[in-house]
């Protein structure tokens, strides 16, 4: 049998989130306690619902992680509880049933009323071995409830963990060398070393170069991320049928309309980028100046930064195992880039237009592009995407997943895209007063004087603005100011 003295913690578990450190004390029960349940912290009379407990351990690990308090009501009111020889025992015993294996850390904390009582607090943490279930089941967090996980939820979860061990990059291609388009490496490392992010010098070989990228295999041959990056079409043709891109442009604003242009490319990513680039120069409508790399401009109808982040996220970030092509699809009033593969790693639409980290599916590719200057910094794009659109007079763009697809779309000059991504058409005042306010809430008599105009025309303006749902009004009279309603 077992025996825990009052300062000792259980933390042994099977994997290797790494001991969260916590040592808790009397006033941070307190603390906790009137904070309220939450999506990290539950509260617990008595370990009589350790079984409970344990259903609500393994959903904090499939979230941030997180704490259950023994001996706390769920009002709040901290009423700590007898320990005797065998309690702390029968919470890592229930915990037992957590798959992957992952007992928490518990720690014995004096209750604040002098009674002789204690409050036991079990930790853990955002574990790395997603999902847990607990008997057989899985379950994450919603606010301070502990519910059933989504079978979606549940499968982008599996997949991930797989993705740490597996990954489909580095998978061995089954093909020599002489798969490799030796000129396609030789343009992507004067072009690495010209934007200064090469970490090999001008008469590297290509076989070190590639070794050094993670693009080999532990016997010097192509891995899949190679063949995908720099692979000649005729060596992977029909066995690798998600490499290369859709491009279509379409008379309107929906797929059934007349279609413009529409082409097919089977190529590999470096390739197929500069092909999608040129068709957005064409197909954009606005003089361009360009240049003869994949960092050529665009034209100003969309800012070619926008276009050149949306497409390398497209290709950088997709997964390779799910059919389907990346598309690029140019409509009347937008660009949208759809590429198959979910959001992973907890990342939401929501998230890409704040600081996020980086945790990209294809990492070795995703360097490369950022070696070549494609991609300007690591995690940063869709917010630099969002603030050049905004400056642009654009509004910003829409991120959407579905789980087996992200898109992202961008309004073309004269439109404004809504949060759920339909688009509306604008006078030129109307959207110069849209990015206006892009840069943060203003005052009507402000507005007017920055657009010159008269402030009846400006209200005029603002209401057309506000019955299409894009800008909503705070505060009354001269202390009221006017704001996007998506901000």
């Amino acid at each position: 049998m077992i025996t825990f003295s009052r300062s000792e913690r259980v933390s042994e578990r099977d994997d290797t989130s790494g001991d969260t450190g916590v040592v808790t004390t009397t006033d941070e029960i307190i603390r906790l306690a009137g904070e309220g349940e939450s999506e990290t912290a539950e509260f617990k009379a008595t370990t009589g619902q350790r079984q409970e407990a344990a259903r609500t351990l393994s959903a904090m690990l499939n979230g941030r992680g997180g704490r259950v308090l023994f001996g706390v009501q769920p009002t709040g009111n901290v009423t700590g509880q007898p320990v005797g020889y065998n309690t702390l025992e029968d919470i890592t015993q229930a915990c037992q049933e957590i798959h992957p294996k992952h007992p928490p850390s518990i720690e014995r904390v004096p209750a604040p009323n002098g009674s002789g009582r204690e409050v036991l607090v079990a930790t853990v943490p955002s574990g790395n071995n997603k999902p847990y279930a607990y008997k057989g089941r899985y379950y994450q967090r919603s606010g301070s409830t502990t519910v059933d996980m989504p079978d979606e939820t549940q499968l982008s979860l599996v997949l991930e963990r797989a993705h740490g061990r597996d990954r489909w990059e580095i998978a061995d291609s089954e093909r020599d060398l002489d798969a490799i388009d030796d000129d396609e490496v030789r343009a992507f490392k004067d072009e690495a070393i010209d934007a200064g992010r090469a970490k090999f010098d001008a008469d590297t070989s290509i076989v070190d170069m590639l070794r050094g990228l993670g693009l080999l295999t532990s016997d010097d041959k192509p891995n899949r991320g190679a063949v995908a990056l720099f692979g000649q079409p005729g060596t992977f043709a029909g066995q690798y049928p998600t490499l290369g891109c859709r491009l279509v442009s379409v008379a309107g604003t929906e797929l059934g309309e007349e279609f413009v242009d529409d082409v097919l490319v089977e190529d590999n990513v470096s390739s197929a980028l500069r092909r999608a680039m040129s068709f957005c120069r064409q197909h954009l409508h606005r003089p361009a100046r360009i240049g003869g790399d994949l960092r050529a401009e665009v034209g100003d109808e969309v800012p070619p930064e926008v276009v050149r982040e949306a497409l390398a996220n497209a290709f950088g970030h997709r997964d390779y195992a799910i059919s389907g092509l990346v598309q690029v699809r140019i409509f009347y009033d937008r660009l949208e880039v759809w590429s198959p593969g979910g959001l992973h790693f907890g990342l939401k639409p929501a998230d890409l237009y704040g600081p996020h980290s980086s945790h990209p599916w294809n990492p070795n590719m995703v360097g490369c592009l950022y070696r070549r200057g494609i991609v300007e910094q690591l995690g940063s794009g869709t917010l630099r995407m969002a603030r050049l659109c905004i400056e642009a007079g654009l509004g910003r763009p829409v991120f959407a997943s579905s789980g087996a697809s992200v898109t992202c779309t961008v309004p073309r000059r004269g439109h404004w895209l809504a949060p759920d991504g339909s688009s509306t058409a604008l006078r030129n005042k109307e959207a110069v007063m849209l990015a206006l306010l892009a840069s943060g809430p203003t005052g009507r008599g402000q507005l007017a004087s920055r657009l010159g105009i008269t402030p009846k025309e400006t209200r005029e303006v603002l209401d057309r603005l506000r019955d299409a749902g894009l800008v909503r009004v705070d505060g009354h009279g001269r202390g009221a100011y006017w704001t996007l309603s998506n901000s």
